[in-house]
């Protein structure tokens, strides 16, 4: 390997050849890179000069085309990626045998000490500190810890099926805590961009109470999604582990972890309750953005006119919300028919109360309450 190395070195770096690999009509081959810098320490910038060859010192012709008029060595950057490959084949060998050596004594590893689940060498049983420790071939061993871990492995997808359904309702739980949240932000948006300028700070203040507030669940929520893809995880590990571990040695090493795992698990773990509904209320943060404010004040005088400005609100909040969807429009239109409903006259109240909307109703958060609903 050390003389193949040496053919396929260019003379003037001493490494390796960096395709391309021109090959010089004194049959002397280099790195094209390496021969531009020959030509330029030769003060050879023409495409038409000449230069002379670092290894046996005879004048090359350019002929017009510089360095890309020079043979290319097709054959020789095919061997030198075989040998590249070659070496990266010897390299993996002596990994993985170095992987099956023990550390502390350089022997072969071939015992299984019982005791502490761990591969060994003669000397680690003869001297070291497994002297007193039962110990098994390392070949019977392994054998033996495949089957069961394959046994394993089908406990553990067993575990993880049984949690799919869970992780798709946690799923939809998440999305739909998103969904309710970008609403609420939307609703917050619209219809506080139509109120007087002095409720811009309860409007930042809401905003911090909903990010708090879905950054909380959100976490929870998660929490309990990572604690249910825990089984489907673990399965994903046992089964590379079984299909592509490199040697012996690794293999019975990793099992010793994963086996921890698996035994926790099955063993001790019970599966997280999954929330049925965790989502943000709309109607609560309608009622404190309204909180102290007549919202018939912003309507015209004019009684006919009202309806006119709650499609206005309507339109507002269409606007502002992403994702607007039938339950975010049939709570809007309830809040909204519920805060403006009272601008006419009462039918027992009529020869009393004047047409003047603002004296028939004012919107309190309690009054809402009363048709408190959860989005």
């Amino acid at each position: 390997m050390e003389a193949l190395s040496a053919v396929l070195s260019c003379p003037v770096c001493m490494e390796l050849f960096t395709p391309p690999v021109l090959l010089l009509s004194c049959s002397h081959n280099f790195c094209k890179q390496c021969l531009e810098l020959i030509l330029v320490c030769q003060n050879c910038t023409h495409v038409n000069g000449q230069f002379c060859c670092p290894v046996c010192r005879k004048v090359i012709y350019l002929r017009g085309r510089g360095t890309n008029g020079l043979q290319r060595n097709i054959l020789a950057e095919n061997i030198l990626e075989k040998f590249k490959e070659e070496l990266e084949t010897l390299h993996t060998k002596e990994q993985n045998q170095l992987a099956q050596t023990c550390e502390k004594h350089g022997e072969s590893v071939n015992l299984m000490c019982l005791s502490d689940e761990e591969p060994i060498c003669g000397m680690c049983k003869l001297f070291g500190d497994h002297k007193t420790h039962p110990v098994a071939k390392i070949s019977d061993a392994y054998a033996e810890r495949k089957v069961n871990f394959a046994k394993d492995i089908q406990l553990v997808l067993q575990k993880s099926e049984s949690a799919a359904q869970a992780v798709q309702d946690m799923e939809k739980l998440i999305r739909e805590l998103s969904t309710s949240a970008t609403d609420t932000l939307a609703m917050i948006d619209a219809i506080g961009d139509s109120l007087l300028s002095g409720i811009k700070c309860r409007i930042a203040t809401l905003k911090k109470q909903l990010q708090s507030e879905h950054c909380s669940k959100l976490e929870k929520l998660q929490l309990v999604a990572r604690e249910l893809e825990a089984p489907r995880e673990l399965y994903q590990q046992m089964k590379m582990l079984l299909q592509h571990h490199a040697n012996t040695v690794q293999f019975l090493h990793e099992h010793k972890r994963l086996k921890g795992e698996m035994k926790r698990l099955v063993e001790g773990s019970v599966s997280p309750a999954v929330p049925t509904k965790d989502t943000i209320s709309i109607r609560r943060y309608f009622q404190e953005l309204i909180r102290g404010i007549d919202i018939t004040a912003f309507a015209p005088p004019e009684t006919d006119q009202v309806p006119a400005s709650m499609a206005g609100l309507q339109e507002a909040w269409q606007a502002g919300c992403a994702m607007q969807g039938r339950l975010s429009q049939q709570v809007l239109e309830d809040i909204l028919c519920k805060a403006v409903s009272g601008s006419g006259p009462k039918p027992n109240q009529e020869a009393k109360l004047p047409r003047n909307p603002s004296y028939a109703y004012s919107v309190q958060g309690s009054e809402i309450g009363s048709r408190e609903s959860t989005v």
